[in-house]
């Protein structure tokens, strides 16, 4: 787990972001945590486009996208190109849905997981567990005690979100890494030969 908190680390660098922003994330109130890791995966999904489209002059540009936007938003175009997988597409989607429920309208301030768990029916808690723990193993050990996915992620909702996060941002990162190396390789000329 340690390793994927480096990567967060490594990307907060790359985002100008200041150190222990990720970290700090999971003491927000739930409202602003949402909002908080939103746009940090807007940055970053703006960030990981440019590194892809190999022209960090348009990132600006980029950042203007809409995150979620089922034609052309920055999570398709990503899942396009195989930066994300699926499931990680679908945590993001649905981030930015949760996001914009709460952004839209300022009486959503108040927002708190306990109440909005509460008010899925069953269809939308099972959908909520699936994404906002996709980070999360079936079972596993928490606080002594065995517990289930549903169960971790429904009493700790903001914990298992922070922790899929984590999990997507660092494959984001290494993405980014790999595309380095990439274009490295190819500027002295080996690409070619060790992959043809």
């Amino acid at each position: 787990m340690s390793d994927i908190f480096k990567d967060v680390s490594d990307f907060e660098s790359r985002l100008g972001l200041p150190s222990g922003f990720y970290e700090g994330l999971i003491k927000e109130d739930d409202w602003s945590f949402v909002i908080k890791i939103s746009a940090l995966f807007e940055a970053a999904s703006t960030h990981l486009l440019s590194v892809r489209f190999r022209a960090p002059e348009v990132e600006s540009e980029l950042a203007f996208l809409e995150q979620a936007n089922p034609r052309n938003g920055k999570i398709v175009l990503l899942e396009k190109m195989d930066a994300i997988y699926k499931d990680q597409a679908n945590f993001l989607t649905k981030l930015a849905g949760l996001r914009n429920q709460l952004a839209h309208k300022i009486e959503n301030v108040n927002f708190n997981f306990p109440d909005y768990i509460s008010n899925l029916d069953k269809h939308q808690l099972k959908s909520f567990v699936a994404w906002a723990g996709h980070g999360v193993i079936d079972e596993t050990e928490f606080k002594g005690k065995k517990v289930t996915r549903h169960d971790l992620v429904t009493n700790n909702p903001k914990m298992s979100i922070w922790v899929t996060a984590a999990e997507v941002l660092a494959c984001m990162n290494l993405d980014i890494q790999g595309m380095e190396v990439k274009m490295k390789m190819e500027a002295f000329g080996w690409y070619q030969s060790i992959t043809s």
